[in-house]
């Protein structure tokens, strides 16, 4: 089974600031459309809560909460990470966030697709543990960098767990 991570992130692991995202690249919303479309897309309450459209169209929902009476019109409801990988079976789940949920998936996650922004966000309040090429991770994708409409500069990376022996 390959559990994916779809995450934007500065150079420092920054992904968030005060319930929101910290940059906003158009490109990087239509590639993650393009990679979850037809997929179950895994997220904490509060990144639920923080959708302008929910649920996302053309996806599988599932939010993540310590709360089982909590009520997600459009989604399905899941208390824990075992119960979601029982859930989607043999599928290929994106966890998107927001920090907690990617901690919580993380030992599981078999490949991660990176936004790379090149900047550092040193107020950001959610921050994630980014792979590296190491003994764990490989490279295997790297686009150029592009440039947001603000001058920012972006990539995406993609990272797959090796193999243990």
């Amino acid at each position: 089974m390959e559990i994916n991570m779809i995450v934007a992130a500065g150079r420092d692991g920054a992904i968030g600031k005060q319930g929101d995202l910290i940059w906003h690249l158009p490109g990087d919303l239509k590639r993650f459309k393009s990679l979850t479309m037809g997929h179950t897309v895994v997220m904490g309450r509060k990144t639920w809560e923080s959708l302008p459209k929910r649920p996302l169209p053309g996806r599988r929902n599932i939010v993540v909460t310590h709360n089982p009476e909590y009520v997600a019109e459009g989604a399905e409801v899941m208390t824990g990470v075992e119960e979601v990988i029982e859930s989607v079976g043999g599928s290929s789940p994106f966890i998107m966030g927001g920090g907690e949920i990617y901690r919580l998936f993380y030992p599981f996650v078999t490949r991660v697709c990176l936004t790379e922004a090149d900047a550092v966000c040193e107020d950001a309040d959610a921050r994630i543990s980014l792979p590296g090429e190491n003994d764990e991770w490989e490279k295997t994708e790297e686009s150029e960098w592009h440039s947001a409409p603000d001058g920012l500069r972006f990539r995406y990376v993609e990272y797959r767990r090796r193999q243990l022996q």
